[in-house]
This record gives structure tokens, sequence and C-alpha cells, in this order.
């Protein structure tokens, strides 16, 4: 049961119904708040949960930020439960422009937050690849295929998650290694990534996650793990492959679009937190959209003005 502000419970096992249920009615698409991604990264973001003006509300405390809430799962009193909010800890963060833009501007400020805004795609798009945009993608998964004839992409199944987490540590320890930035950051993202995905793979089923797989010659060269995320859309989590090995990438989005989320109309492939590669990687696949977020603080009333 999630108690009632300002008392909190942290993020369990057995707040998943209750959790996909306020997610579902609340028209929230972005993957913050989707309750797989809550769960899958509950090591490192610790969530609490409370109840606000009957709005369910997560307080995230990350390494890598100050503690903040995300927008409401609710709409019950928007405005006195983003203040609530805002009174406990100071900023909520990774907030819909819908919301963001509902709320008084001579009460709240809200800033973008470029680094976070999700990357959502239409399946079909990249599914078919039509158009002289996807040219540069076309002609590396050609590559791929001609030298690799034998390569397979199937389902991820149970028996195959042990490598599959193997194979991360070997391709994302190798690229932290070379990475020029401050290794105690690098070194705790790795981790973050290592123990979500160990939640990913240990209750698999549980969480309804989808994911697929790219062979060649019976050995796994990538991997992707997704879940549905709200509406007709889903959410793509983990995708991971061998980078020595040129097309590897491209051909593994492709056939997971052709695949294995062909029942859906809309992928979110998350955000690109700010890294210029990751950027114009995810650009270059042509987004149907970018969904923006903002940081939503309280304005400090001046000196001798009451806020009415």
């Amino acid at each position: 049961m999630i108690p009632e502000f300002p008392d909190f419970k942290p993020l369990g096992p057995e707040d998943r119904e209750t959790l996909q249920a306020a997610y579902h009615t609340s028209g929230l698409t972005t993957c913050d708040v989707s309750p797989t991604n809550l769960y899958l990264w509950r090591d490192c973001q610790a969530p609490k949960l409370t109840r606000i003006r009957a709005n369910l509300c997560v307080l995230l405390d990350s390494h890598a930020e100050a503690p903040y809430f995300l927008p409401p799962l609710g709409a019950h009193g928007l405005e006195e439960t983003v203040r609530i909010c805002l009174g406990h800890a100071g900023q909520m963060s990774r907030v819909p422009a819908r919301i963001a833009m509902s709320l008084p501007p001579g009460k709240f400020a809200a800033t973008p937050q470029r680094d976070s805004f999700d990357y959502i795609y239409r399946v079909e798009a990249l599914a078919e690849l039509k158009g002289k945009g996807f040219d540069g993608k076309r002609n590396h998964i050609r590559k791929f295929a001609r030298n690799h004839p034998q390569y397979e992409f199937r389902i991820l199944e149970t028996p195959q998650l042990h490598r599959a987490a193997a194979l991360f540590d070997a391709w994302t320890s190798a690229r932290e290694n070379g990475s020029s930035g401050n290794p105690a950051v690098a070194a705790m993202n790795h981790e973050c990534q290592r123990r979500a995905l160990e939640r990913a793979f240990c209750d698999y089923a549980l969480l309804g996650l989808i994911g697929g797989a790219l062979l060649v010659k019976g050995e796994m060269q990538g991997f992707m793990v997704a879940s549905r995320g709200a509406e007709d859309s889903v959410i793509a989590h983990f995708s991971y492959a061998d980078a020595k090995m040129p097309g590897v990438h491209q051909m593994l989005l492709w056939e997971a679009c052709r695949r294995l989320f062909s029942a859906f109309t809309y992928l979110n492939l998350e955000e690109d937190l700010g890294l210029p590669g990751l950027r114009k990687t995810k650009l270059s696949w042509q987004p149907l959209k970018l969904e923006e977020k903002f940081s939503v603080t309280l304005r400090t009333a001046p000196a001798g003005h009451a806020d009415r």
C-alpha cells in the first residue's frame, strides 16, 4: 500500500500492479515514469513512493543528481501537488511539456532538459527504411549481410540471458576503459547499467520484457531488451553490440523493428544523456519527434511581494 505524504515507501515488487495502473491511466508516455524502467534502475535511483492529493508521486535519489520528483501519476490538484513536491525536494525533473506549460509561469519556472528528451520513432519507418535519408543505414545493413551471410536474429530467451550478460561486461568494460572521461563516473555508470541488466534478466518474464539477439555463426553479437510502454508504444531499455563489428548496431535495430516490435506503432529509444555521439546516432535514425522534458522549480517571490 502506498502511504500518504509525508510518508514514503521504497519501490518494491509488490507495487508493480499499482504503479502499472497509475501509469497507464496518467497519459504520460516518457520513459522515466515507465514502471519497468523504475524497477530496473531502482538500485541506483532508489525510488520512493507516496500519495499526494490522490496522485502517485515518485521521488528519486540518484548518485548523479540531487533528489528530485518525477511528474505525478494523476491529475488531481496538479498545481498543489507539484508545489508540495517542490517544497520537499526543490526540483521536479523529466516533466513533459504539457504538464510544465500548464503550471502558472509566475509561480513555477520550467527549464528544458535537452539531454533527457525521448527519441520517438515510427516502428514501420525503421522496419522499411524508405527514402534517401536512410541510404547510409541500408548500406550498413547490406554490407553486414554480405560479410555475415549466416547471421540470424532470434527472440531472446531465458537460456541466452547468461550469455548476454557476459557479453555486456566484455563490450562495455572495453568501451569504458577507452573513455577519456572521469574513471570514477564511468565505473559508477557501468555498475548501474550492469545492475539494471541483472534485474531485467532475473525478472524477465515477470516484467513482461521482450528481447532479440543477433547471432553470427551461432555466436551472439548484439542484443536488445524492451518493454511495452504507454498506449501502442514500446520502450527499448537496453541495446548492446560488439562495436568492432561494422554494421552490427544498424542490423540489430532494423531486425528488431521488423521481427520484435512489429505489433507496436511507436518506438521510444529513450534519451541521449548529452553524449554527442549518441545524439548524432539517434538523430540519424530520423525520429518522428523528440519528447520534450523540463525541470520545474518554484519561483522565488521578490522581496516585499507576497505570492498571491
